[in-house]
């Protein structure tokens, strides 16, 4: 017994001593860590103070140099405005037609006037540059940039002018651009400008950014780098204290690009090199321009952490150092304090083993101490009332162990019982949630419901269809809304219910609480009560309105099907591979050619029982469709008296990548061939006839080059001969003739030279339709520009005003197309009478992917109804006595233009200019054909 005492007892000496030194432990613990926390806060807490400051002081310093960048940028907005005026006119003048603008001219006008580099573009409705002086701009998407993309339609659509920040642009390598932006009229494009430079920010602003970041580790000694850099990641300036700079490595190119896509700032401590690197926004917050966020700049700031690391390790050593000496003082103190009560404690433990072990007569040694003389006491007097409790308590004994062993039969039987009946609870409740499970989760539409319409249980789809939560449909009564004409059959269907037949299906209308009608099919149940009254409903119900349609629909698209395959002259017919009959039409044709038996259905019969006309080679046409799955078409004349050809084709169905069924398509082709024979007949005396006119049309050409030798030679021998007689009399004998005389000579020199200048005319035209084409690359800038310096290189020629824009590279004849560049500008010459000086414009543009070349002069003009009288030979619409010239000019012009597949027109009116047009055919003259 003295032995189990003491292994189960706790020692109180020692339990105080160790809750003493727990005490001791814990206090000086505290005070020390939290001065240890508080002193390592204050470090941190100082740190990150000084770490926002620089950051909101870079950001502050930001702002406001890039408000002194936007007033530089102002400087430039006057003659950004003045050029877009310009732009827009020449826009207006072009009728929106943006391939009548030249960029370029306005490009080297806008240069010249406003100086430095300028660009053009136009953009489309669609955010794509359609058109541009800079190339690499060509076709760029701004849609992609959607808010960007926002910004652009609202100018087009409100007609805005909206000025823009300099910036680089979307195409990496850029020049800085300073952009202005106006919507059309039209609201159908936007004209953008934009000036550029190599360097736009000036001197003094690059020079605030390197003062800004020098005064950055001014203001925080930690810093030891800093760089700043655009939205495109390319550096703005930098300075790093080792003066020896990081390179732009891909990892910190994506550090600085994730920055400005993610507008937050993040930062890396790099616990090798004592660093902390912080990655930090600069937003300008400037709303007012669309390319404002291209103007944000990222910066780098890199902190050193050796100081504060340094500090915190010294803190924490003195943190240890204290506690390693409170934990040596406070053991010894608590050893003298256990030395100090162990003794008297120790004897009052013995006494009390020796009691234990069943000597209740000991009694207890006195110690000194009164606390523990108390306890001497309370243990004499314990000893003795348990002397006296001990016999009570063995009496006592049997009498509980009796009650005890009853009570425990007893519990046991309770045991079971509480069992059973917890088990039966559970299977009421699994069958129960199983049986909600099952109705919630239906699509059907359930419901509960006594004979007067009160509802006792909805599922959740019944209470859907009525657009209603299940609270407010229980215990209420919804009567359903049932069209007038079915309300009778429903009465009829409730009351067929009875005990022996509860279950019944019906199917009506029912009109929700929104209107809409939909057809449901219902089983309803009656349940009755001992006497046959019925006490409760329930009803299952199925929407069938979707079917309902789905077979009405169906109904109607096979009436038409067969309706139309019917109507078909052609034979139709479906087959399996054992090529028996699965659809087929009436076939009128067949029917009354007797190519088929004479049968009302021929489904499930075979195709070749029933085509009279089929044999064994078409047996093997049907296997090589049904081996190969290609269409196979052949032709048969079955009458060679009434000469009836029909063309079959069969047409193979796949089912999963396999034939499984063909069309065959019998039509009657003999028209078709009866054409084919008179068509060949045809085309042969066609050709006869051909062979003939071009033997008769040689022949006309022959006599033609005969005239034209004799007009050249025969009819201008004596025009000439009168020219020079004429000439000799007026020279010889001038002082013997009078004036009039003299006038009379020159009136007939001049006619003679009039009838020169038309046999040579009349010549021409005529060569021009039969002398050999040789088409080749036409560069027609530089054939106009030959064409006006010949017209203008003589010194009787006029002073005139000459617009050339742009004209694409044509193929053709070089020398006919210069005589109608020639004829049309002389036209335009000889036609702006004195002193008014000739203002004639020449410039193409492109509709319909077709070139068309113009030319406008500010002539004389005409009436249009006489446009086209214009191009017929010797045709005038003004006196040769006023205007030079034999009126074949523009008439040879015309068959120039057909020779070369192509058509010209003029547009006019009398007083305000001509306009002449026209095309060689294709886009490029790609499809000129090179003509002998």
């Amino acid at each position: 017994m003295s032995q189990l005492f003491k292994s189960h007892g706790a020692s109180l000496i020692n339990s105080f001593t160790i809750i003493l030194l727990v005490l001791i432990l814990i206090s000086v613990l505290s005070i020390t860590t939290l001065w240890y926390i508080d002193t390592k806060n204050q470090i941190e807490s100082r740190y990150l103070l000084q770490k926002n400051h620089t950051e909101q002081t870079l950001h502050q310093s930001v702002i406001w140099i890039d408000s002194g960048i936007r007033l530089y940028e102002y400087s430039f907005e006057p003659g950004l405005k003045s050029a877009m005026n310009q732009y827009l006119d020449a826009y207006n003048t072009s009728k929106g037609e943006i391939g009548a603008i030249n960029l370029i001219s306005l490009k080297n006008q806008f240069n010249q006037t406003y100086g430095g580099i300028w660009d053009l573009y136009i953009i489309n409705s669609d955010g794509m540059i359609e058109k541009t002086t800079y190339k690499p701009d060509l076709h760029l998407n701004f849609s992609h940039y959607k808010s960007f993309f926002k910004t652009l339609s609202s100018i087009r659509e409100n007609g805005d002018y909206v000025v823009d920040r300099t910036v680089k642009g979307f195409v990496k390598g850029s020049p800085n651009r300073k952009f202005v932006y106006q919507g059309t009229p039209d609201k159908k494009y936007i004209l953008e400008i934009s000036r550029n430079f190599e360097d736009f920010i000036p001197p003094e602003t690059k020079s605030s950014y390197e003062e800004l970041l020098k005064t950055i580790p001014e203001l925080n000694p930690d810093v030891v780098a800093v760089d700043l850099y655009n939205v495109q990641g390319e550096i703005v300036t930098k300075w790093n204290a080792s003066e020896v700079f990081i390179p732009n490595t891909p990892d910190l190119q994506q550090s600085i690009l994730n920055t400005f896509t993610n507008k937050t700032n993040t930062a890396e401590i790099g616990l090798k090199n004592l660093q902390e690197t912080t990655y930090i926004y600069l937003p300008i917050h400037d709303t007012r321009h669309p390319s404002s966020p291209m103007m944000n700049l990222a910066a780098r700031v890199v902190y050193s952490t050796e100081k504060i690391q340094r500090t915190l390790v010294e803190t924490t050593i003195i943190y240890l150092i204290i506690l390693l000496c409170t934990l040596l003082l406070s053991l010894l103190a608590v050893w003298q304090t256990s030395k100090l009560f162990s003794k008297p404690v120790k004897g009052l433990i013995g006494d009390l083993n020796l009691i234990a072990d069943g000597k209740l007569d000991h009694k207890i040694r006195s110690t000194g101490i009164l606390e523990l003389e108390q306890i001497e006491s309370a243990i004499n007097r314990l000893v003795k009332n348990l002397k006296s409790s001990i016999l009570t308590l063995r009496n006592q004994e049997i009498q509980i162990k009796n009650e005890l062993i009853q009570r425990i039969q007893a519990e046991e039987n309770i045991k079971v019982l509480l069992s059973e009946v917890q088990e039966k609870e559970q299977e009421i409740k699994n069958s129960e949630q199983r049986y909600r499970s099952v109705v919630e989760t239906q699509n059907e539409y359930i419901c509960r419901y006594t004979p007067d319409g009160t509802h006792i249980f909805a599922n959740e789809a019944y209470c859907r269809l009525f657009g209603k939560k299940c609270v407010n449909i229980l215990g209420t009564k919804l009567s359903l809304k049932i069209p007038a004409d079915e309300i009778a059959e429903v009465r009829e269907h409730f009351s067929s219910l009875t005990p022996d037949h509860p279950v019944g299906l019906n199917e009506h209308h029912i009109i929700l609480p929104n209107g809409e009608s939909r057809y449901i099919q219902w089983v309803d149940q009656a349940f009755f009560s001992d006497d046959g009254t019925v006490i409760e409903y329930q009803s299952v119900g199925r929407d069938l309105t979707e079917l309902k349609k789905l077979e009405k629909s169906l109904h109607e698209s096979d009436a038409l099907y067969r309706e139309t395959v019917n109507a078909m002259d052609d034979g139709i017919f479906v087959t399996d591979k054992t090529q028996t009959i699965i659809i087929h039409n009436i076939w009128k044709k067949g029917r009354k050619e007797g190519l088929i038996k004479p049968l009302k259905d021929f489904t499930g019969k075979s195709l070749f029982s029933i085509l009279t006309y089929l044999n064994e080679p078409d047996y093997l046409n049907y296997e090589y469709v049904f081996h190969t799955g290609n269409i196979f078409v052949s032709e048969k004349t079955l009458n060679q008296n009434d000469q009836m050809t029909i063309e079959t084709k069969i047409i193979p169905i796949f089912d999963d990548g396999q034939v499984t069924t063909v069309v065959t398509i019998i039509r009657d082709i003999s028209a078709r061939k009866q054409a084919e024979k008179a068509l060949q007949k045809l085309n042969r005396d066609l050709e006869e006839i051909i062979w003939k006119r071009t033997e008769d049309l040689q022949e006309s050409l022959d006599e033609l080059d005969a005239f034209a030798y004799s007009v050249s030679h025969d009819l201008r021998a004596p025009v000439r001969a009168i020219d020079g007689f004429s000439h000799l009399l007026l020279m010889k004998n001038s002082d013997l003739l009078n004036e009039e005389s003299k006038h009379l000579i020159v009136r007939i020199r001049e006619g003679v030279m009039t009838m020169d200048r038309l046999i040579q005319d009349l010549l021409r035209f005529s060569r021009t339709g039969r002398q050999p084409l040789y088409v080749i690359d036409i560069d027609m800038a530089n054939l106009v520009r030959g064409v006006i310096t010949e017209l203008t290189s003589q010194p009787e020629s006029r002073n005139i005003s000459v617009k050339i824009f742009d004209l694409p590279h044509a193929k053709g004849d070089t020398g006919l197309i210069r005589q109608v560049w020639f004829n049309l500008i002389s036209n335009s010459i000889k036609f702006t009478p004195p002193p008014t000086i000739p203002d004639i414009t020449i410039g193409s543009y492109e509709k319909e992917k077709e070139i068309i070349y113009y030319i406008k002069d500010n002539g004389v003009g005409f009436d249009m109804q006489y446009a086209d009288k214009i191009f017929e030979v010797f045709s005038r619409l003004t006196p040769s006595s006023e205007v030079e010239g034999t009126g074949v000019g523009l008439a040879l012009v015309k068959r120039i233009i057909i020779r070369h597949h192509g058509r010209i027109w003029v547009q006019s009116e009398s007083g305000k200019g001509t306009t002449f047009y026209f095309t060689m055919q294709g886009t490029d003259g790609d499809e000129r054909r090179q003509e002998a």
